[in-house]
């Protein structure tokens, strides 16, 4: 195991492929499926209220600064670009 791997506690990429080779070939139960099905990732939401992911295009230049609003303010990316844009709608 390679010392980043041991560190973070997570598997090395060889690991990581024969678990994703094996997974690929196991047969599931329906007992396995409803399982998996309920465990898996829902729609995102914002507190409470169910949100939409949306997808924009942007600079490196303005990435890194919405990268270290959100470092300096201890905050998502995301939170950043929520914040700007609704500080711009709200503007007459």
């Amino acid at each position: 195991m390679s010392k980043d791997a041991r560190s973070s506690g997570g598997p090395t990429g060889e690991e990581m492929t024969t678990i994703a080779r094996d997974f690929e070939h196991r047969e599931f139960s329906p007992k396995d499926l409803a399982a998996i099905k309920a465990t898996r990732r829902r729609s995102p939401r914002l507190h409470e209220a169910e949100a939409e992911t949306q997808t924009f295009h942007a600079s490196a230049s303005l990435m890194d600064r919405i990268r270290e609003r959100a470092s300096s303010e201890g905050t998502a990316e995301s939170q950043v670009i929520r914040d700007a844009v609704n500080a711009y709608l709200s503007q007459p």
